[in-house]
C-alpha cells in the first residue's frame, strides 16, 4: 500500500511541479477550478511557553506582521480559524498587501477547537444555526466577503462552549452524528450563498467522514489533519484520496516551537539525526525535507513560520525529490510514547 501511495502522489504532483506557484485543484464541494496552493502559512496559535513567552500568532499584531511577510515572500495561501484570535490582523495584512483578493487563498474554520474559549465573545459551537452565525464572524473579522475554503474545525471537542442545538451538547455517537450532519447542512448553505468557494472538514477520522457521506449530499473537498513522520494516518489519507478529498496536513514540522511537547519527545523532528542526514544529502534544510515528505505522500501543508528566510525556504521545495528509501526511513522512524501534538480525534465519538 505504501508503494501505491507513492505512485499516487507522484502522479498527483506531476502537473504542479513545474509551476511557479504549485497548486491542487479542489473537487467535490468546491466551485469550478478552485486552485489551492500546495504550501500555506499556518497561523494557529499556541499558549505562551518558555520558547515564545507571548505565544505564537496568539494576537492580531503578531499575525499581521507574519502574514505581511508571507505575502511578500511569495506565499499566497493563509490558514486561519475563528478560534485563533488573529483574523483581524490577518485581514489587515491582506488589505494592505496591495495584492488582489482573488490572488490570495484564505482558509478559515468554524466549530469547536482547542482554542475555543468559554469567555470569548465569538461563537464556537457545532450545529446549523451556530455555524451560520460563526460565518458572519469569520467574514467580519477578516474583513472579506468570502473565504476560499471553510472547514469544520473538529468533529467534536469536549471543552467547547454550549451549542444552540442540544444534540451538539450530547456525548453519545447518535447525538453527535446528527449534530455533524446538521453542521454540514449549514456548510452547504454557506457554499450555496457563495460565502465559501469550497467547504471541508478538519480532524475528521473515517467514522466522522462517514456521517457526512451517509447524507448522500455534497462530499467535503478537504480534510485537514495533523501529519508528520511521527503521526501519519496512511489509511485515512488513502480513504480521502480515493473519493477526491484533498488531504491537508498541519504541523508538518512537528511544531518545534511548542514547548510542552519537549517532555514527550527527546528532540524535535527537525533535530533528528535521520532528518538532518537526509537534509545534508539533498543539500536542503531539515524543514524542507519534512515539507517534501508530506508532499510526496500527496499531502498539502501549512507550516508556521515567523521569519522571511524560513518562509522562503518553505516555499522552495519543488526542485528536489526524496528517494523512496528516504521516504521509507521517515515513515518508519521510531515513535515517541506521545507521537501527536494535538488531541487524537479517534478518541471522539
Amino acid at each position: 500500500s505504501r508503494m501505491l501511495a507513492l505512485i499516487y502522489s507522484s502522479v498527483m504532483w506531476l502537473f504542479v511541479a513545474s509551476q511557479s506557484s504549485p497548486f491542487v485543484v479542489l473537487h467535490n464541494a468546491a466551485q469550478h477550478n478552485v486552485e489551492m496552493p500546495v504550501i500555506g502559512l499556518g497561523t494557529g496559535g499556541y499558549a505562551p511557553n518558555s520558547t515564545f513567552p507571548h505565544g505564537e500568532y496568539w494576537n492580531d499584531s503578531v499575525a499581521e506582521v507574519a502574514v505581511a511577510a508571507w505575502l511578500r515572500s511569495g506565499g499566497r495561501r493563509i490558514d486561519t480559524g475563528l478560534s485563533y484570535h488573529d483574523q483581524v490582523g490577518i485581514g489587515r495584512a491582506i488589505k494592505h498587501s496591495g495584492i488582489a483578493r482573488e490572488e490570495i487563498f484564505i482558509t478559515s474554520k468554524t466549530g469547536p477547537s482547542q482554542g475555543s474559549d468559554g469567555n470569548s465573545s465569538l461563537p464556537s459551537g457545532l450545529g446549523y444555526k451556530d455555524t451560520l452565525d460563526q460565518m458572519e464572524s469569520v467574514l467580519s473579522t477578516l474583513n472579506v466577503s468570502y473565504v476560499d475554503l471553510l472547514l469544520i474545525h473538529w468533529p467534536y471537542y469536549p471543552s467547547h462552549p454550549p451549542s444552540s442545538d442540544p444534540r451538539c451538547n450530547g456525548v453519545s455517537y447518535a447525538e453527535l452524528r446528527v449534530c455533524r450532519q446538521e453542521t454540514w447542512r449549514a456548510m452547504q448553505e454557506l457554499f450555496k450563498q457563495k460565502k465559501a468557494r469550497a467547504i471541508g472538514v478538519s480532524n475528521f477520522e473515517v467514522k466522522h467522514l462517514q456521517d457526512i457521506l451517509d447524507m448522500k449530499e455534497m462530499i467535503p473537498s478537504v480534510n485537514q489533519c495533523e501529519f508528520h513522520p511521527y503521526w501519519h494516518e496512511f489509511e485515512l489519507v488513502k480513504f480521502c484520496q480515493k473519493i477526491n478529498i484533498t488531504f491537508n496536513g498541519y504541523a508538518p514540522l512537528g511544531t518545534p516551537d511548542y514547548g510542552p511537547w519537549s517532555r514527550h519527545w527527546n528532540s524535535t523532528i527537525l533535530e533528528l539525526p535521520l532528518v538532518r542526514a537526509i537534509a545534508k544529502a539533498q543539500s536542503k534544510t531539515p524543514a524542507q525535507v519534512l515539507i517534501r515528505y508530506s508532499i510526496q505522500h500527496g499531502v498539502v501543508v501549512n507550516p508556521r513560520s515567523w521569519t522571511v528566510e524560513h518562509m522562503k525556504e518553505n516555499l522552495d521545495v519543488f526542485d528536489f525529490k526524496l528517494t523512496e528509501r528516504e521516504i521509507t526511513q521517515l515513515d518508519d522512524l521510531p515513535k515517541p510514547s506521545q507521537p501527536k501534538v494535538c488531541p487524537d480525534p479517534n478518541d471522539y465519538p
